[in-house]
């Protein structure tokens, strides 16, 4: 059965009161204090006119982490349902695109022949990379906004993704961390995720990637539509913190993530087939539980969402939120 965890049934009845005169209304059910909430009553596939598409994006700025039941689509439709949202990143690595789709970066174990990869390919080494805490596109000078990820092929056990709210976790640290961090920069390097795989980072040939220089990000945040503050937190791209030293930047580092990723700010998914989820890369982060990937298939297709501008309401938001600072 199915978590409901911290179910609120006011907020899931506001949102089919909403949606009662459309045939594509839906409801909402929390499975996890913090982040994580069951969608039902709603197909990507036919998702409804813009009335019911601008209900989702308020939902997901809501929520941060939406789980959608029962969605059999096929590429084309997670493509078209993902750029309501925004545009589509192609992702760094050119051996987990899809062939027919690039949009499509397969986070999958198996390939388009439906033969698991080789033990210790590159492109085997690089995906359980993603076995670490990370922010999707964080090594890119605009991260990516939002993601959408398919469950094709499911595992009964392990494989499962976790989610931690970096909003609510910079909510709780004390008021002495907060002032300490709030100028703070870090360096995002695509180069670092491969430094971490001890057998990938030794080859002189480590797979095909799109260039991408390492770029520098605050360690807090400003969502741009809610205004909300968050950690800016993705261990497999931080190189270090800019204002300190490698060994007290690290520590630091270190220290953050172990708060942020407490169970009270973590939702765990257990992936049923065709499930689907959407979340915010502006005020989470995620991770995969390890599996037998030599033995167990597992394939997800993955869209990564990218707006080059911030909207109206988070311009205003940043603005008064720099104001009030002065």
């Amino acid at each position: 059965p199915r978590s409901t965890q911290g179910v609120s049934s006011a907020a899931s009845d506001v949102y089919k009161r909403q949606g009662s005169e459309s045939p594509a209304s839906f409801g909402l059910n929390r499975l996890h204090p913090v982040i994580g909430t069951e969608v039902h009553g709603f197909s990507i596939a036919d998702p409804g006119g813009t009335t019911v598409i601008e209900k989702i994006r308020r939902a997901w700025l809501e929520h941060p982490v939406l789980v959608f039941h029962d969605q059999v689509i096929s590429d084309a439709e997670q493509i078209r349902f993902a750029r309501h949202f925004g545009e589509l990143e192609i992702h760094p690595s050119v051996a987990h695109r899809a062939s027919e789709h690039p949009e499509i970066y397969r986070v999958s174990n198996v390939d388009e022949a439906g033969n698991i990869l080789p033990e210790y390919s590159n492109e085997w080494l690089y995906l359980n990379l993603t076995w670490r805490w990370h922010t999707d596109s964080s090594f890119r000078k605009i991260p990516s906004t939002g993601s959408i990820l398919h469950g094709i092929e499911v595992l009964e056990q392990g494989g499962e993704t976790l989610f931690a709210n970096l909003e609510v976790a910079y909510a709780h640290l004390d008021e002495s961390t907060k002032s300490a961090i709030e100028h703070l920069s870090v360096v995002h390097s695509h180069d670092y995720i491969l430094s971490l795989s001890s057998e990938l980072s030794r080859r002189k040939e480590q797979g095909e990637y799109t260039h991408l220089p390492p770029v520098t990000h605050p360690l807090v945040r400003v969502h741009p539509d809610t205004g909300k503050r968050s950690l800016f937190l993705s261990p497999h791209t931080m190189v270090g913190i800019e204002q300190m030293p490698d060994p007290e930047g690290r520590a630091l580092l270190d220290r953050l993530i172990e708060h942020a990723t407490t169970d009270r700010f973590v939702y765990r998914h257990r992936w049923q087939a065709h499930d689907v989820i959407i979340w915010d890369n502006r005020c989470t982060m995620h991770m995969v539980t390890p599996f037998d990937n030599q033995v167990e298939r597992r394939i997800m297709h993955l869209s990564l969402i990218h707006i080059s501008a911030p909207t109206r309401l988070g311009m205003l938001s940043y603005a008064v939120f720099c104001l009030k600072k002065k």
